[in-house]
């Protein structure tokens, strides 16, 4: 077939009838390449898009100087992972008409599917100036940015995107997701309209706009170590301090201090007069959802514990009372939520009690997060093993009292299938038939609270979880979102997994486990390959299993906050560790400390414990993950979620002769780089009997 265009103007003229039948493979190959696109089958699409392929080439043996043609053969060979053949196919499209846009776009996408984001970005921006409206150029430009590492500009991107499309739930998603880690350095109106928008989005990850927002109230409120150039009524009053209180986090030490001190003057005026001014108790209902998502992670004063216990002493006594109704002591219910839960009240059941319609408006939200508490502990699970050991009490004892994470919504992705997901991340992995076709069976062992497990059900096609763990509080939280998200292809279970045994006779699924799943956990187990065994009796021949766990070296700084503040095994009390979040803010012998204080899980009690705290942690390097994939017969297969600027980094270390493949390489690496995997080392394995890894 020619591929030169100024080759193929010198054949004959064609004639009608044949540029008919041209058309008509052209249309076959259209409507098969769209069928492709809603098939679930790896073979059925594998079929659709030969089938495309075929009349689409029939075509242009025809008709070479057909540009369409060239360009839906290079979205073909696209789909179909023949990145080099996709670009040839649209180096001769563009050969033939040079600007048009629809071609640009297909030219970034395969660029894209390349990582040659440069290129993409290249041909994105053709395609809006040939095409401005033809295309979503401008969408694919701003998700280019964005995975070049170019976070500033794509976040730039997609906040004007949002101004025209905010509809567009994929535009919402990738926006906040650049905006993670994006700090103001200035004050900027336009800027703060265009947060409280984002903060209004239902369903999303507000939580990643966290740095953002706390930096630009640190400008907007001029804070320093000193206090604040602003008036109280200007902060309390603040639409987006507002808003940040209730949706996100705040990741800033200076609004926590400012957070602190305006709670304590609404309590101290508020328990002089009586009563919460009118013009304060949005202020005082904001901090008290912020104490509540945060699990109360400010400490409080020995002054404010006994004005908080006088408190609870008049709820209690007015539930005591005959007639006494919800907005009664709506204003000092507010007061103790800027502090604790309602729980401690004695007479907490008589309080919730009250139907819904006796509640006032400033109450009911903070009422409704207790209902929740109450639903909670209604909920109970089957055994899939005997709980637990002796060597794991201690862990399923932290994760009952601080169920770890706390979350409120599960990320925003395209539904595929989890072998396309993994074709992506390993393009050379020979990826197993039974991976292909069949209804997967996974398994999440270790799954907490849930929201990864959730993510698995919800976004890969044609599952079915079976997720585990320890903490009965933990997987009631799991099943309770389950149920409130509306997905019904999931089981939870208890389970020790140094106690599990086969689990074909424990749940639903009634066979071994194509994927398993163990993320954050074997770290946490003392008796970590016991743990690592058993799940592999789960796993099918050939079957994957997925592990993430911490690093010795990008952990120093924990191993240091640990050595300075909990030296010994005794258990630290929950006002001890936030008086000890404080101290680590003030502590200038920690070296590397903006690591710990930018991680999300230093702002929630739960999450401070998981991150500094646990009762028990194990830590690996390269080598030693090498060495455990050789005790277990694993075949490793790569990390997995590395940033381009992370592979980038290591081809450059490394040279010509890099290997993503080789951990040796990685142990080098890592030595030069110790933060790389501050987040875990995340990795796949086959299990392969027999191995030698590299």
């Amino acid at each position: 077939m020619a591929t030169d265009a100024r080759s193929a103007t010198k054949r004959p003229a064609i004639s009608r009838k044949r540029l008919l039948q041209a058309r008509q493979y052209k249309l076959n190959a259209y409507d098969q390449f769209e069928q492709a696109k809603y098939q679930q089958s790896h073979d059925l699409k594998t079929h659709c898009l030969n089938h495309a392929k075929k009349d689409i080439n029939q075509s242009l043996y025809i008709n070479p100087n057909d540009g369409d043609s060239f360009n839906l053969l290079a979205r073909i060979e696209l789909d179909q992972g023949q990145f080099k053949n996709a670009q040839r196919a649209i180096t001769s499209a563009l050969n033939i008409h040079p600007r048009n846009g629809g071609f640009h776009y297909s030219a970034g996408h395969i660029a894209l599917a390349m990582l040659y984001f440069d290129d993409a970005e290249v041909s994105f921006k053709k395609a809006i100036k040939y095409a401005p409206k033809e295309t979503r150029a401008d969408v694919s430009l701003a998700y280019t940015l964005a995975e070049a590492g170019k976070n500033v500009e794509a976040f730039c991107h997609y906040r004007e995107l949002a101004k025209t499309q905010g509809h567009d739930v994929h535009i919402r998603s990738r926006l906040l997701e650049c905006s993670s880690g994006l700090t103001a350095d200035y004050y900027d109106p336009e800027l703060e309209q265009d947060l409280l928008s984002y903060l209004k989005w239902d369903n999303m990850n507000r939580h990643l706009l966290a740095s953002l927002v706390s930096s630009l109230l640190e400008c907007k409120f001029q804070l320093n170590q000193d206090g604040s150039a602003a008036q109280f009524d200007d902060m309390a009053n603040c639409p987006l301090l507002l808003s940040a209180l209730r949706h996100t986090l705040i990741k800033s030490e200076l609004l926590e201090k400012l957070i602190m001190a305006l709670r304590h003057e609404l309590l101290c005026y508020a328990t002089k007069k009586g009563q919460i001014p009118n013009e304060y108790t949005a202020l005082c209902e904001a901090i008290a959802h912020y104490g509540l998502a945060g699990e109360y992670i400010l400490p409080d004063t020995d002054a404010e514990q006994n004005m908080i216990t006088m408190i609870k002493g008049i709820i209690d006594q007015s539930l005591e009372k005959i007639g006494c109704t919800p907005i009664d002591i709506s204003g000092a219910l507010l007061l103790l939520a800027m502090y604790e839960t309602w729980l401690s009240l004695n007479n907490f059941k008589t309080l919730m009690a009250f139907p819904d319609e006796s509640w006032p408006a400033i109450s009911f939200d903070i009422k409704k997060c207790h209902d929740e508490y109450l639903t909670l502990k209604a909920i109970t699970f089957d055994l899939a093993s005997n709980m637990p050991s002796q060597a794991e009490h201690q862990v399923k004892a932290q994760y009952e009292e601080h169920p770890y994470p706390r979350w409120s919504t599960l990320d925003y992705k395209n539904s595929t299938n989890y072998a396309n997901a993994l074709k992506h991340e390993y393009p050379n992995l020979n990826i197993p038939s039974h991976l292909k076709n069949n209804e997967l069976n996974i398994l999440i062992a270790g799954c907490g609270t849930g929201r990864h497990a959730l993510n698995v059900a919800k976004y890969f096609n044609n599952v079915k979880v079976l997720a585990l763990d320890i903490s009965q509080n933990s997987l009631a939280y799991a099943q309770y979102k389950a149920k409130k998200l509306g997905i019904h292809n999931i089981q939870f279970n208890l389970s020790d997994l140094t106690q599990l045994k086969d689990l074909s006779q424990a749940s639903a699924i009634c066979e071994k486990f194509n994927i398993i799943e163990c993320s954050g956990v074997l770290h946490h187990i003392k008796q970590y390959k016991k743990a690592l065994n058993n799940l592999l009796l789960n796993l099918k021949p050939n079957g994957l299993i997925k592990i993430s766990l911490y690093s010795e070296r990008a952990r120093k700084n924990v191993v240091t906050i640990r050595k300075l503040f909990k030296p010994d095994d005794s258990k630290l009390s929950d006002h001890k560790i936030k008086v000890i979040r404080q101290a680590i803010f003030q502590c200038d012998s920690i070296t590397d400390k903006n690591s710990i204080i930018k991680s999300d899980d230093f702002y929630s009690l739960s999450g401070t414990v998981d991150l500094l705290f646990h009762e028990y942690e194990e830590r690996f390097s390269p080598l030693s993950i090498k060495k455990l994939c050789q005790e277990h017969q694993l075949k490793w297969l790569g990390f997995s979620n590395l940033g381009h600027d992370i592979k980038q980094k290591f081809i450059d270390f490394q040279g010509e002769h890099y290997n993503f493949e080789n951990l040796n390489q990685w142990e080098e690496f890592e030595e030069k780089y110790p933060d790389t995997f501050s987040k875990m080392y995340q990795f796949y394995c086959q299990y392969e009997p027999k191995l030698i890894l590299k």
